[in-house]
């Protein structure tokens, strides 16, 4: 059983992207005994996402996480068009967060969640195009609460990920995203 001040401890101990600003956001009060958010953006003339990461945490467990802690997100990224378009998308952006938690051995159960893409069309006087977007809501639970800052640097990389980022070490062909 953690303590509040070691569950904080766990998750400070995160480590993200220099791609990716953090900032701490007030977790919800009612859900869990303790809990801690961070919001995540990356904003550059080519790349954006902003995110939201909550993790919950209940010493005496919650039936409903099967286990005692829950780790919630929300993201949403601009993509290319040509990306919206793919008919596996949605797809591929669940495996980025499957790869994500993979990629810090960030062992979950009860994964869940959805992917939408969204893309506009302006016409007359806002003709322009508008960017196309990727959402990934999605919760699960860590298999070990002492592990929680894997499961919190997991969700840096998919933020990096879904804004077009790839995986540290690997070279884009192009300068667009995606």
């Amino acid at each position: 059983m953690l303590s509040q001040t070691e569950f904080e401890q766990l998750a400070q101990a995160a480590q993200f992207r220099p791609e990716l600003t953090i900032a701490a956001a007030p977790a919800p009060k009612k859900l869990a005994p303790f809990g801690i958010s961070l919001l995540g953006e990356i904003e550059t003339e080519s790349h954006f996402a902003d995110s939201r990461v909550v993790v919950l945490y209940n010493p005496d467990g919650d039936p409903a996480w099967n286990s005692t802690a829950r780790v919630v997100i929300f993201l949403k990224a601009e993509i290319e068009n040509e990306l919206a378009d793919d008919p596996l998308i949605l797809q591929i952006a669940w495996q980025w967060l499957t790869e994500a938690l993979g990629k810090f051995e960030a062992v979950a159960v009860e994964l869940s969640g959805t992917v939408t893409r969204t893309s506009s069309q302006g016409y007359g006087a806002i003709a322009e195009e508008s960017p196309s977007t990727i959402e990934i809501r999605a919760s699960w639970s860590p298999v070990d609460e002492v592990d929680l800052a894997s499961h919190i640097s997991a969700w840096g990389e998919l933020v990096c990920l879904a804004a077009g980022i790839g995986p540290e070490g690997v070279s884009q062909l192009s300068g667009k995203s995606h």
